[in-house]
């Protein structure tokens, strides 16, 4: 197969990925909403502040971070959940260790910050 081909196939297979990804993404909003419309007339009761579980929501208000975003690493495995009927749920405390699993570190072409000094 040619090179040429290879790559076509690539970008098409890398654009279904991302239309499945958005589809997916879209259905999961839909669903919720759709949840959330039934369940108004009802009270929901919240999780104990004890066990520490986040919404996907709140989950991408901690991060700053968009639904997609979220999605994929839940799925992936980065971020571990835990499913309860049709609900996600995120422990905080599994939230807090995929973030110190992930620091950021920048390359070494970074401004020297006041600690480190700055070059004589």
């Amino acid at each position: 197969m040619s090179d040429k081909l290879q790559l076509r196939l690539k970008h098409t297979f890398e654009a279904l990925r991302q239309a499945l990804e958005d589809a997916e993404s879209a259905l999961i909003e839909y669903e919720e909403e759709t949840l959330g419309a039934d369940s108004s007339s009802t009270v929901r009761p919240q999780s104990p502040p004890s066990m520490g579980l986040l919404t996907i929501p709140e989950v991408c208000q901690e991060l700053g971070m968009g639904k997609s975003w979220v999605y994929q690493r839940i799925r992936s495995g980065e971020i571990p959940s835990v499913k309860l009927g049709h609900n996600i749920k995120v422990r905080r405390v599994a939230l807090e260790e995929y973030l110190d699993r992930h620091p950021y570190r920048p390359s070494q072409e970074h401004e020297p910050t006041e600690e480190e000094g700055q070059p004589t």
